[in-house]
Order: structure tokens, then C-alpha cells, then sequence
């Protein structure tokens, strides 16, 4: 019995010592996105094929010297627009014209009448707009008009062709005149765009 007693023992310390740990689990494999998130075509794919129509568009005005209809009359509504504006303003009409330009300037003479002295000039464009205002045969001193860009908003044309067209390319004058000096307004750029003058009364 005695050396029963001592080899059980024995054995329980030998399976204890003999066993080991259970393995660790596996760790849990890294999650990785099976694919990256699709890359959308985004605004600027829409703006970058906007600004292509709008350079052919207004390349083919510019050399034919006509504006396409469609254009014209989108921008017969801009002008309306900024007319009703400001005449709000309590500003007196002088004149208004669409008309297709180039490189070469295009001019444009001002009747006058009335008592004020201070004339407001703007133009619009699609793509490239600036003009210039001489009185008599000299340019006449003058500073951009305040109603630039905040006569009508947003400003904005939509030709059918191409869609919805914001920030158009603008230019305008504030010019200190003489009653019955003549005036010349002298318009350049590229294709389609619009040109309305106010005086202050």
C-alpha cells in the first residue's frame, strides 16, 4: 500500500508537469475593404465638358460674327432681367444689344438724354467680355460699377446647348459724363454676349 501511496503522486506530478498550455487562439485576420470606393466622374468632369462646349460654341460666334439664336435669346433674358432690376433702382434705361465678338473691338454708340451725369455700363458674356467707354474721341476716366455682378442674382444664363451657366465673365464702367457728349462704348472678347447701360437720373 505504502508504495502505491508514493507512486500515485507521482503520476499526477508528471502529468502536471508534463502538460502544456493551450495554443493561443488564432488572431482575428486584419480587415482590409475587399475594394476601394469607386471613383465618381464628380463635378469636374461636368465642368470640364461645359467650359469644351462653351469654347466651341463661342469660337464658332466669334468667327461667323452672328450669335447662335439659342444664346441670343438667353441673353436678351439676362438683360430684361437686369433692366427690370434696375430700373427697381430708380435707374433710367439708355440702351441695351447681344451681339457676337472678337479680338477685334466691336463699337457701340450711346444717345443720352436726361440731366444726370452718371452712367453705368455693363457687359456679359459666356466666355471673354471686356469693354471700354470713350467720350468724344478720348476714353473716358472711369471705375467698375457696384451693380457688376449684384444687378440681378445669381447670375446666371441657361442656353439649351450647353445647360445652366453661372459666373459668367463680366465688365462694366462707371463713367461721370457730359449732357450731350457723345459716346462710344468698345466691346472685345469671344462669341455671344450682352451689353445694357443705365444713367442715374
Amino acid at each position: 500500500m505504502r508504495s502505491l501511496l508514493l507512486v500515485a503522486p507521482c503520476a499526477v506530478i508528471v502529468l502536471a508537469c508534463g502538460s502544456s498550455q493551450p495554443p493561443p487562439p488564432p488572431a482575428p485576420a486584419a480587415t482590409t475593404s475587399s475594394s476601394a470606393a469607386p471613383a465618381t466622374p464628380g463635378g469636374q468632369d461636368e465642368e470640364a465638358k461645359k467650359a469644351a462646349a462653351i469654347e466651341k460654341l463661342t469660337s464658332e460666334e466669334a468667327k461667323s460674327g452672328n450669335c447662335d439664336a439659342e444664346t441670343k435669346a438667353a441673353f436678351e433674358k439676362l438683360l430684361g432681367d437686369v433692366e427690370t432690376s434696375m430700373k427697381g433702382q430708380g435707374m433710367q434705361l439708355v440702351g441695351k444689344r447681344v451681339l457676337a465678338l472678337t479680338d477685334s473691338a466691336k463699337g457701340v454708340e450711346l444717345t443720352v438724354s436726361g440731366r444726370g451725369t452718371e452712367l453705368h455700363v455693363l457687359a456679359y458674356g459666356l466666355k471673354d467680355v471686356s469693354l471700354d467707354v470713350l467720350a468724344g474721341k478720348q476714353a473716358a476716366s472711369t471705375l467698375r460699377s457696384p451693380h457688376q455682378r449684384t444687378a440681378v442674382t445669381p447670375l446666371a444664363v441657361e442656353v439649351p446647348k450647353i445647360g445652366k451657366i453661372t459666373d459668367l465673365p463680366t465688365d462694366s464702367r462707371q463713367v461721370t459724363i457730359k449732357v450731350g457728349e457723345p459716346l462710344e462704348v468698345r466691346l472685345t472678347g469671344q462669341g455671344c454676349a450682352g451689353m445694357i447701360s443705365f444713367l442715374k437720373p
